[in-house]
């Protein structure tokens, strides 16, 4: 893989998470990624999803999607204490 098409992936990465891993546990086993990078991608998945989850508790269409998005900022958590090296409490 050529290092623009590597610089390509991180930065698809960073602006729309869910589109590049199919969970937060994939992005942590992601080596390409660095501490950091994978801290920072993680928070903005999880303010992407916090957003989604406000828009429905303002009353704007989710089509269902709330539980889904509730798992997901919670597996969001895991990984980011994960990352940290903090136990989680579950």
């Amino acid at each position: 893989m050529s290092t623009k098409s590597r610089h390509l992936q991180r930065e698809d990465a960073k602006m729309a998470p869910e589109s590049q891993f199919e969970s937060p546990k994939a992005l942590l086993a992601d080596a390409s990624l660095s501490k950091e990078e994978k801290r920072s991608v993680l928070e903005r998945w999880a303010d992407q999803v916090d957003r989604r989850l406000d828009s429905g508790s303002e009353g704007m269409p989710t089509y269902g999607t709330e539980p889904k998005d509730a798992e997901l900022l919670r597996e969001i958590g895991l990984a980011l204490e994960k990352l940290e090296g903090i136990e989680p409490n579950r």
